[in-house]
Order: structure tokens, then C-alpha cells, then sequence
């Protein structure tokens, strides 16, 4: 995975490793002599390094052409040699005038499966890869090619372990990497595309869905008629109604992708309109006049029963979240859900799980008490129940103040009257031990006869 910047250190001049290179390739190939052709090549560039002169860089340009097209054998290379091997070339490539021109088409090799080694090829490509992307600059643009050839290794091969180590520099890294490229808006868009496939390969839909929203993003206002956006923003809509776990579409409704289809895909761009803020009876009056089947050349014509779903926890959620007693009873919600009595308590607790709502089910009394639920949409409408709520709360609080403020009067009382009785009753010990005290003595004269 990519790392801190590293360096090759492989000992020997241009010529040797290139003229090795080639003696490695031939053996490889079993045909052809890539040495002989690039001897002549070499020899002007070996002339310079025993005369310590500066290299042509044109010349080496020209050897490592030859090189690095010939590098497709290196995928029937024995496994304990690929590595080496890679290292290698990448080595001679730094050395040319433009490494760049070179390194992307080294990507491409390395993203097609290493046909000698099927059980451990795609660690040894990320391993290549990795190496690649660490030995560039961080503003190196050529790292957004070596990236994209992690990912397609990664997705191609399945491998839950490389994802999970990529997630974190791509959480923390690739905004700072993008930026520093300074990617077009059609490359920026093929990674984020890029590593939204490998994150559904890997089973991470959020992750998934929030690069696919960024890809439609990186299409501006004045290109969203284009087939391939209108494709993407298709594509990106359908699979958001489809996956079970994305509920809040307003990021996707925010691009200008998106909104494009409102014209070019009316009929979709509607569905998108009734999950993000109606209920379970306008999809079906929806669905009963718009066959599915009929939407955007059918890409949700199998999704019948997932729509169906998640468009009954959609219900259940505007349905606890405007209720003003927070007490929804199981009859209410097996009407608007269509479902029977018996299976509300299973359509709640789905809805819990799915996070959209929170709360207590009480077969005692047939009801469901709601401690929380997610507002589909939050307009006037959501305002000004918000505005009630914290009006009964704010009654309720000036309700507690007032016992406190009472309470804590008559303690006072209490304690002042306490405070005088005590006193009271201290002069009254006082007066009486006086009293006493200033009573005359008598004197007793006692005698004894």
C-alpha cells in the first residue's frame, strides 16, 4: 500500500542494467534478441559514462522504449523473479528524461493478472506498485496512474485485505493527492469510478456510494447532456435505489448530473422524487402506471422487491416522524406499510436497524413509542414541527422551573421559621438560667446539740 516516499538502490551504470534487462526479457521470450536491437543504442551512451560526460537522456529515451514495450513477457516470469525484475526497470525508467511517459504503460502491465503465479500475482502487483507509487514525489501526477492500477488489482482480485489497507489512505490521502496532481475532471472522475467498483467488489457500499456521488461531481453544468454522463448519473441513481442500506438521496440530487435527468430520464428522475420525500402509496400508484420495466432502458426492471422494501421503511420513517404523540399504534402502521398486524413488529425493527429510527415496541399495548426518527426531507413543513416540539417542551420546562422556584421557596420559609424557632427557643433557656441565676441565696445555719 502506498507509504512514505522509499528509494531503489540497484548498483550499476544505464548500460549494464539495460543491457541485463534485455538478456533477461530474451530468455524470457525464447525469440527475438531485444539485446542485439538495442546494442547499437547503447553504445554512444556506454562512450559517455566511461568518459564521465553527461548522458543523452533522448538516447536512453529511445533504449527504453524498446524496454519497457518488451516488458509484457515479464507476466510468464517465475514468481520469485517478478519483483526483482520490476524493480529493475523501474530503476532505468527514473533515469530517462521523462519518466512519466513511461510509468503508465508499466501500470497497465502490472493490473493484468500475472499468469505464473494465480494464487499470490495480485499481492506481488500491489507489492510492484506500491513501490512504484512510493518512489515517486508526492505531487508526481504519474502517482494517479499507479494508484489507479492498485485499485484495478485490487478489485479484479477480490483481495478483502488490500482493500481494507487502502481505505485508510484513501480517507486521509486522497483529497491531498487530487490537489496536488491537478487531474482533469475526466481523470479525477475514472478514479473516483474506479474506486467505487472496487469498493462494491469488496462489499463496501457507503464507500462505494460516496465516490460515486464525487464522480458525478466532477461533471460541470455544460456537459451533462453527454451520452457518458447521462450514463453515470443512470447508473449511480439505480444503484442508490437499489441498495439496501442508502436512504438519503439529496446528496445525489444535488449534482447537476443528476438533475439533468429530470428532462432526458423523466420517469426515473420521478421515482428518485417519491423515495426521497413520499410514501409507499404514491410508488405504488407510480409503479402501477410505470411499469419498471419501461424506466431508463429497464435497469431497475429486476429490483421490484428491494424497491418495494425500502420504500415501506421510508414509509415507517415520515410516518414516526410526524406523529406529535411519538406513539404510533401497530394498526396505523400496518395500514400505511400494507402488510398485516402480524408482521409490524419485524417492518420496526428493520427500520431500527436500518438507523432511520429509534424507539420501543409494547405488544402489551400494541404500539410503537418513538425516541427518534430521521426527517426525509427538511423544509417549512419539518420547521414548523420542530417549532412545536420545542414550544410543548419549553411549557414543560417553565412547568418544572415553576416547582423548582415553589420548592425552593417554601425551603426557604421552612428554613427561616426553623432559623427564629431556634433562636426563640435559645432566649427562652436564657431567661430561665438568669432567672436562676439571680435568685438571693440563703444562708442555713446548721448546729449540732
Amino acid at each position: 500500500m502506498p507509504a512514505p516516499t522509499t528509494t531503489l538502490l540497484i548498483e550499476g551504470s544505464f548500460t549494464e542494467l539495460a543491457d541485463e534487462f534485455a538478456q533477461y526479457i530474451d530468455a524470457l521470450r525464447k525469440e527475438g534478441s531485444l539485446q542485439s536491437e538495442i546494442a547499437p543504442l547503447l553504445e554512444p551512451l556506454r562512450q559517455q559514462e566511461q568518459s564521465e560526460g553527461e548522458a543523452d537522456l533522448k538516447q536512453r529515451d529511445e533504449v527504453l522504449k524498446k524496454l519497457v514495450a518488451s516488458a509484457t513477457a515479464l507476466s510468464a516470469a517465475p514468481e520469485k523473479e517478478i519483483t526483482s525484475s520490476y524493480n529493475l526497470l523501474v530503476h532505468l525508467v527514473h533515469q530517462s528524461s521523462d519518466a512519466d511517459v513511461f510509468l503508465p504503460r508499466i501500470c497497465t502491465y502490472l493490473a493484468k493478472p500475472i499468469t505464473t503465479s494465480p494464487q499470490f500475482g495480485a499481492s506481488l502487483a500491489i507489492s510492484i506498485l506500491s513501490t512504484i507509487f512510493n518512489t515517486l514525489s508526492a505531487t508526481d501526477s504519474s502517482r494517479y496512474h499507479v494508484l489507479l492500477a492498485i485499485v484495478a488489482v485490487i478489485r479484479q482480485s477480490g483481495s478483502g485485505l488490500a482493500f481494507e489497507a487502502l481505505k485508510p489512505q484513501l480517507s486521509s490521502q486522497l483529497p491531498t493527492w487530487l490537489a496536488s496532481w491537478e487531474l482533469d475532471s475526466d481523470d479525477t472522475r475514472k478514479l473516483h469510478i474506479a474506486i467505487a467498483e472496487a469498493s462494491t467488489a469488496a462489499g463496501d457500499e457507503e464507500l462505494a456510494q460516496s465516490h460515486v456521488i464525487q464522480a458525478l461531481q466532477t461533471i460541470d453544468a455544460a456537459d451533462v447532456s453527454k451520452p457518458e454522463s447521462r450514463e453515470l448519473a443512470v447508473r449511480a441513481l439505480a444503484t442508490a435505489l437499489r441498495r439496501p442500506t442508502v436512504f438519503d438521496f439529496a446528496p445525489l440530487t444535488a449534482t447537476d448530473a443528476v438533475q439533468a435527468l429530470r428532462s432526458s430520464d423523466s420517469t426515473l428522475f420521478e421515482l428518485l422524487e417519491i423515495f426521497t420525500a413520499d410514501t409507499l402509496d404514491a410508488y405504488e400508484t407510480f409503479v402501477s402506471a410505470t411499469p419498471l420495466s419501461s424506466i431508463s432502458g429497464g435497469v431497475l426492471a429486476d429490483s421490484a422487491d428491494a424497491l418495494q422494501t425500502k420504500m415501506r421503511l421510508l414509509t415507517l420513517t415520515s410516518l414516526a416522524a410526524s406523529t406529535p404523540s411519538r406513539s404510533l399504534p401497530y394498526a396505523s402502521i400496518a395500514s400505511a406499510l400494507r402488510v398485516p398486524a402480524s408482521d409490524v413488529e419485524m417492518w420496526v425493527i428493520d427500520t431500527i436497524r436500518a438507523g432511520l429510527v429509534e424507539g420501543k415496541l409494547s405488544q402489551l399495548k400494541s404500539e410503537f413509542l418513538v425516541h427518534r426518527a430521521t426527517y426525509r426531507v427538511f423544509g417549512e413543513k419539518q420547521w414548523s414541527e420542530v417549532q412545536g416540539r420545542l414550544m410543548v417542551w419549553r411549557r414543560s420546562l417553565e412547568n418544572v422551573l415553576t416547582v423548582i422556584r415553589s420548592e425552593r421557596e417554601r425551603f426557604v420559609r421552612e428554613g427561616i421559621q426553623s432559623a427564629v424557632d431556634q433562636e426563640a427557643a435559645k432566649g427562652d433557656k436564657n431567661r430561665n438560667g438568669d432567672r436562676r441565676r439571680n435568685q438571693p441565696t440563703r444562708e442555713v445555719e446548721v448546729s449540732a446539740e
